[in-house]
């Protein structure tokens, strides 16, 4: 009988060749790096405030990401907190390269992306760290990989740190397998990442008719699923159904497995989805006879047919306090981007819908709610401390007549939108740039972005605004020397050279008159602004 130690070997060379597969094809076809504003380390130290921990500063803090991708995620962190220190650790060659070759565009000193493989780090040579970032990796590597993100999390997190890792979740994900496993099937004979991702999307097309009619609840579901996943990122496709390990797990497997290492569960990144109460009601009697949390969320898990989960892990030592009490929201400041649909009424207690710009809708029925979220919105992107906001609103409502308000009712609708994450909290009051100049110029990370012709913007609180190359352009173009008027003539210049490539490729490409191209231009400096993209330096 061959000895243990050929085992092991045998074991991991298996492994080790798996797993090099799996990088090639992030190679090939690069994962949508963007910014992830769930993990940024000021929404994560607020949550862990809620629940009683005392997180770093996301001012001066230490966050490692594992599976970086190109940093799309941790370059826009390290740029705008220059006083924190940020790893990035992934394996595959080219993304990695590109955020290098940003990084260094940037100067970025307190960034270092490092190519390694996750199943070889060593955690002592990584040290400690505030806050560790695990997203769209855990259930896409195989069990030996798993466990080591959680040996790592379980070793490097500070004393008072949080680790954010993201999952496929059962029984939630069982009917998107089911489409996995059709396009596994039909491209089952296709090994080069590019043909094959191809032939997936040939296969979509091919079913995107195939239940039309059939109103069994699986045939709706099947072709919704299909018709959003043929307009879907190549890497989200590709790696989300194509690739070889996609392993969904319960939720309380999961924490089982954490707390093998020294992890215990602290919350999730949706803060809503932990209260029975947004569950039909008897639903929500069914959860609450449950004693135990962990259970609790498991049945939710069930009862929602759940099937992704941004879970926030602490240490097991770590006390925690599971009594919400909304007054603590004093303790915060807060920013919104929320905007009434229609005239808002500051008179009386009537439910208005208020949208997001990526236009989800929220409803708000309180006076003093929908007069905060108002003020919100002017000084967007700023957050103001909760006691300003409050005199704000009062003031508000006080001037349009009204002379009654429920301060309780105020915190109550506060609390959830931000736990319906619609509306962020910080530890402390941020005032940003968001002026816009006779001659904008844009700071260094956006035209950086731009330049690397890169589909999105990272804004100043870490959410993604998606351009096109018309407005890449604009970005670029805006260098602190030009008016709106000048930058309208240089990029009509701009498009007058495109077109002529055009035709000579036999195109020819409708050019927008002068006046609607500095109307966009102006509406895009805006919209610039208003995401703290200019500088005022």
């Amino acid at each position: 009988m061959p000895p243990y130690w050929l085992y092991k070997k045998v074991i991991f060379v298996n492994l080790t060749i798996f797993w090099g597969h799996a990088i090639e094809s992030y190679d090939a076809i690069p994962y949508d790096s963007t910014p992830l504003t769930d993990t940024h380390p000021a929404c994560l130290a607020a949550l862990g405030q809620w629940f009683g921990m005392t997180p770093a500063s996301p001012t001066c803090a230490r966050v490692l990401e594992l599976g970086c991708a190109s940093g799309g995620n941790l370059i826009p962190m390290a740029w705008y907190l220059p006083g924190s220190t940020f790893v990035g650790v992934d394996r595959a060659a080219a993304p990695l390269a590109a955020g290098q070759a940003l990084q260094a565009r940037l100067g970025l000193s307190n960034l270092e992306l490092r190519r390694e493989d996750i199943i070889t780090l060593d955690p002592k040579t990584l040290g400690e760290f505030d806050y560790i970032i695990v997203h769209g990796v855990w259930s896409w590597v195989p069990f030996a990989v798993q466990e080591q993100i959680l040996r790592l999390c379980g070793s490097c997190l500070a004393p008072q740190g949080i680790a954010y890792v993201s999952y496929n979740t059962l029984p939630g994900w069982h009917p998107r397998g089911m489409v996995r496993d059709l396009l596994l099937y039909g491209t089952r004979a296709i090994h080069e990442p590019e043909v094959r991702l191809a032939a997936a999307r040939g296969l979509l097309e091919q079913l995107a008719t195939a239940w039309t009619g059939d109103e069994n609840v699986l045939a709706r579901y099947l072709t919704q699923e299909i018709a959003e996943l043929r307009h879907a990122h190549p890497g989200y496709l590709f790696h989300e159904y194509l690739e070889e390990s996609n392993t969904p797990i319960l939720f309380a497997d999961f924490i089982r497995r954490a707390a093998c290492h020294g992890l215990s569960y602290l919350a999730e990144s949706e803060l809503y989805t932990m209260f029975p109460s947004t569950l039909s009601e008897g639903a929500a009697a069914l959860v609450e006879l449950l004693e135990n949390l962990v259970d609790q969320e498991q049945y939710m898990d069930f009862l929602r047919y759940r099937y992704f989960r941004r879970t926030l892990l602490c240490r097991t030592e770590v006390p925690l306090t599971r009594n919400l009490d909304l007054n603590r929201l004093r303790e915060f400041s807060i920013s919104a981007h929320l905007l009434p649909l229609h005239g808002v009424d500051l008179t009386q207690v009537i439910m208005e819908d208020f949208t997001t710009p990526d236009g989800i809708h929220f409803g708000v029925s309180h006076p003093l709610t929908k007069a905060a979220l108002a003020h919100l919105a002017e000084i967007y992107p700023d957050a103001i401390t909760y006691p300003d906001l409050e005199k704000n609103a009062v003031h508000r409502v006080a001037f349009n007549g009204a002379n009654q308000w429920n301060l309780e009712q105020l915190n109550g609708e506060l609390f959830s939108l931000y736990a319906h994450r619609a509306v962020r909290l910080t530890s402390t009051p941020e005032t940003f740039y968001h002026g816009l100049p006779v001659r904008p110029r844009s700071h260094a990370l956006a035209q950086a972005q731009a330049a690397a012709r890169l589909e999105h913007l990272a804004t100043v609180r870490h959410t993604t605004l998606e351009i096109d190359p018309l407005a890449g352009q604009l970005i670029q173009l805006m260098d602190g020397n030009r008016t709106l008027e000048e930058l309208t003539e240089a990029l009509i210049i701009h498009l007058a050279r495109h077109t002529a490539r055009e035709v000579v490729r036999g195109g020819v490409p409708e050019l927008p008159q002068d006046g609607q191209l500095l109307a966009g231009c102006r509406r895009l400096a805006e919209l610039f602004a208003r995401h703290g993209l200019l500088t005022d330096a």
